[in-house]
């Protein structure tokens, strides 16, 4: 099996679990905390959607995020550019009241089908490349904020490629674990 091809089963597996925890929430347990200072779930659900693009596009390849296609206009706080380092308690919660469950979905199957589109077109060994991500960074100057240098410090380091897209893996996993947990906490009451 190649690389790619693993990377794109790993993604398509977050893909499914992102579809399977937030298919049947409710719009009050989107933005019901389940435990004080934990995020609201559709914070979160945005939250990995944002990363994943951003890891791929911003990170990797240097274009521009599908969050600025045209087709994202109009959808509200789904288009708030960043990841949501930085964002207060209060910021958070005001953007999870903001968005809509199924332009998450979408967005966030928007994003999953043009990173394997794009690695279905790559070699494996574009995996060691290392992007110029300082350059790639600049287009977007959120991501050059204090909070996001001190919560991604490697990300000026031009790392390789298979680095900037472990965020779109293992720390959006991350998240849904925690959700799912949220979720069943917040049912079993």
């Amino acid at each position: 099996m190649r690389a790619t091809a693993l990377l794109q089963r790993q993604l398509t597996s977050v893909n499914s679990i992102l579809h399977d925890l937030a298919g049947d929430l409710t719009a009050e347990e989107l933005t019901t905390r389940t435990l004080p200072h934990t995020n609201l779930l559709a914070f979160d659900l945005w939250h990995v959607a944002r990363t994943q693009d951003w890891a791929a596009q911003t990170l990797v390849r240097g274009v521009e995020e599908l969050i600025d296609e045209p087709r994202w206009r109009g959808r509200g706080a789904l288009v708030t550019h960043g990841i949501g380092v930085g964002f207060s308690e209060a910021q958070a919660d005001d953007l999870a009241h903001a968005v809509a469950l199924s332009d998450l979905l979408e967005y966030a199957d928007a994003a999953h089908a043009a990173i394997l589109q794009w690695l279905d077109a790559q070699p494996d060994d574009m995996l060691d490349e290392r992007p110029d991500v300082p350059a790639n960074l600049a287009r977007y100057p959120v991501y050059l904020e204090p909070a996001m240098r001190a919560e991604v410090p490697w990300m000026f380091e031009q790392p390789p490629v298979w680095r900037c897209l472990a965020p779109a893996l293992g720390h959006v996993r991350d998240h849904l674990v925690a959700m799912d947990l949220l979720k069943r906490q917040m049912r079993a009451r």
